[in-house]
């Protein structure tokens, strides 16, 4: 039995392991471009392409709507955490 690459993400088979891999390594390259030209995070930009991707993928693959309800609930978690951290960063900052 081959052994199975632990992912960036999770363990998952070969097949999840080339999309897991490939979708972060395209999103890292994205980031970092955006980061040189100087564009700055926006919340409200994160939040509706989340949103919009989550439906177009439960409409496309007639996903159930609690499925979809939890993938946006996912998101918004991380969302909620990354806008925790930016408020502590802001209050350090200003506490300097």
């Amino acid at each position: 039995m081959p052994a199975i690459k632990k992912s960036t993400m999770q363990q998952l088979s070969p097949t999840g392991e080339l999309i897991s891999d490939g979708f972060i390594a395209s999103a890292k390259h994205h980031a970092t471009k955006s980061i040189n030209d100087g564009k700055q995070p926006d919340m409200d930009k994160a939040t509706q392409i989340l949103v919009k991707a989550t439906t177009v993928i439960t409409e496309r693959y007639n996903l159930p709507r609690d499925l979809r309800d939890s993938l946006i609930a996912v998101a918004a978690e991380v969302l909620m955490i990354a806008h925790k951290e930016e408020v502590q960063n802001q209050e350090k900052v200003k506490a300097a």
